[in-house]
């Protein structure tokens, strides 16, 4: 089981706070990829809480999560190469959605990302 201090919340812009007149939080924002983000680290296969035009991800979260307690039902572990080829097709196109729903259209060059990282050109 994951604990707090360990999961890794990788939001694509930061959270944006709302606060009253004595500084307190009242509100916060998040855009719609983060929120999905938030949603499927939460496993929350609920979809009157995806957003509208994404409750598709509630039922592709669902049945990815049935695919992997499947797996380790059966084979003890989830390891992808142990499902069948038509189930390992399923499970990447409902992960490929998923990923879609997270993107923010964001683009990075190699360089960009290289210069970043502290890596060398290759």
């Amino acid at each position: 089981m994951k604990t707090l201090a360990k999961t890794k919340l990788a939001l694509k812009r930061r959270p944006r706070f709302e606060t009253d007149a004595e500084g307190k939080s009242k509100a916060v924002r998040l855009n719609t990829p983060d929120y999905i983000a938030l949603l499927v680290q939460a496993n929350q296969t609920d979809p009157a809480l995806w957003p509208p035009g994404a409750k598709q991800g509630a039922t592709a979260l669902a049945r990815i999560r049935k695919i992997e307690v499947d797996c380790i039902a059966t084979h003890g572990e989830f390891d992808w190469e142990k499902l069948s080829e038509p189930v390992q097709d399923e499970y990447d196109s409902l992960c490929v959605l998923l990923d879609r729903l997270q993107d923010t259209g964001e683009r990075v060059s190699l360089h960009a990302y290289q210069v970043g990282r502290g890596k060398r050109r290759l």
